[in-house]
């Protein structure tokens, strides 16, 4: 995986562990719905993490956000299957007209799901705010669908292209959520081209280790060593 990939532990600055579940596919995360038996191997699972010492769990698809529920019965440290557990905390922070981007990998497969996703986060899902566009037509993105390694360079300008036009025809947009786990790499080259702040799957585990985590500028420190 690229770095900024969920998948890729040099994402991050904290060690962290990975846990396949077995049985829970792409597909099914994208149903939002599995059985009986994927559902043991899931809960089974958070609990495993949980006993290796993680001080907090996420997923690697934006979709497990259907299973947050599930995932927060069963854990005791904070759950956070997906990017999007942050929309309440970034609308709050701007006007009622103002609008949030939420980018994907392909808009037509999450718009369906939008409604579940952001019920899931206990927000309201008629916020109109939220608008939805997906990078399906990014030249080099269709690898992710294709469950290739994306070319994070060659599809780059891609990205940024799209989204400059797309706050051409959405001006009053002030922020850019990526729900999608593989578009993180590119966040950075939003954040200069666009002068927007960007939130993805990083910026939500950075978020929640923060408060686990020594702060080292003041108050009780070296208290972790």
């Amino acid at each position: 995986p690229s770095g900024g990939d969920t998948d890729c532990p040099a994402s991050y600055g904290f060690d962290v562990y990975f846990r396949a579940v077995p049985g829970l596919t792409f597909e099914i995360a994208q149903a939002g719905r599995f059985g009986e038996q994927v559902e043991r191997r899931f809960a089974e699972a958070i609990k495993h993490l949980e006993q290796r010492g993680c001080s907090a769990i996420t997923g690697d698809c934006g979709f497990m956000m259907a299973f947050q529920t599930i995932a927060s019965e069963v854990a005791s440290v904070p759950v956070f299957m997906s990017a999007m557990v942050q929309c309440p905390m970034v609308s709050v922070a701007f006007d009622k007209y103002d609008k949030i981007l939420i980018m994907t990998a392909n808009g037509t497969t999450l718009k369906p799901q939008k409604d579940i996703l952001l019920n899931r986060c206990g927000f309201d899902v008629d916020d109109t705010r939220f608008v939805i566009y997906g990078c399906e037509k990014v030249p080099g993105f269709d690898a992710v669908a294709k469950g290739d390694k994306v070319d994070v360079d060659y599809v780059m300008p891609g990205v940024v292209k799209m989204t400059k036009d797309i706050l051409k025809m959405e001006p009053t947009i002030r922020a850019i959520l990526l729900e999608c786990t593989e578009l993180p790499p590119y966040a950075d080259a939003l954040r200069h081209s666009t002068g927007l702040p960007v939130f993805d799957a990083v910026t939500c585990s950075d978020f929640f280790m923060s408060a686990r985590r020594d702060n080292p500028r003041f108050g009780l420190n070296q208290w972790q060593n």
